[in-house]
């Protein structure tokens, strides 16, 4: 059980590092934040306002949001319920991130807007958000990780009582974004694009610890 348990927080940190990762690529290359696109949106208004109605970094705003929503969609369609399931396809879906990224930079690393693709693939990931242990998961965005964890912080000050695998798998996820983010700076000053190779490896060692768990829950049967 312990081993179960153990992988799957294993799971959770690497796919925040991976977005923190992901994040930093999204701001480099095409401007964009792409986990969370509130920021963006917000400077779309801002844009239209203060410049013409429409251009250049309107589209690419609304373009990335498209996408990440695309790939929420596709998630939704694939994946069902958020209920964590054993049985549910997540190890094909992080194999697919990953053959998708990695194809991407194979034919389009020379050419920045192949980060487009990781607001698709950042999209499947936030819309495999789910609950485990009465936890809702988030591995791609901070704001409800950070929040979750200060109420959780003002519960035990209050007296009430708290599990505290809770809180200590939403520091477990901002630590994970946040390192996620300076190696992805620190790999990008060496290799610049050829660091993105990074992110389709570890999705590819996500799928294959999912299979794991998956074979361990089946021997436990």
């Amino acid at each position: 059980m312990q081993r179960h348990e153990d992988l799957v927080l294993f799971w959770i940190g690497t796919l925040s590092f991976i977005s923190g990762y992901a994040n930093v690529y999204g701001i480099i290359l095409i401007g964009l934040t792409l986990t969370h696109f509130t920021g963006d949106i917000s400077k779309a208004a801002i844009h239209m306002i203060n410049h013409v109605p429409i251009d250049d970094q309107i589209i690419k705003i609304f373009l990335g949001l498209l996408l990440f929503l695309v790939g929420n969609i596709f998630s939704g369609a694939i994946i069902g319920e958020r209920a964590f399931n054993i049985r549910k396809r997540y190890g094909l879906i992080f194999f697919g991130i990953g053959f998708a990224i990695f194809f991407s930079y194979i034919f389009f690393k020379d050419n920045n807007n192949f980060a487009y693709m990781l607001c698709l693939t950042t999209g499947i990931q936030n819309g495999l958000f789910m609950t485990y242990k009465g936890i809702l998961i988030r591995t791609s965005h901070l704001t409800g990780s950070i929040s979750d964890l200060g109420v959780y912080i003002g519960y035990k000050l209050r007296g009430i009582k708290v599990d505290n695998i809770k809180i200590f798998y939403y520091i477990t996820t901002i630590i994970a974004f946040f390192c996620g983010g300076i190696v992805a700076t620190y790999l990008y000053n060496i290799f610049q694009n050829d660091a993105l190779i990074l992110i389709p490896l570890l999705y590819f060692l996500i799928g294959a610890s999912y299979f794991q768990l998956r074979r361990d829950f089946q021997d436990n049967k």
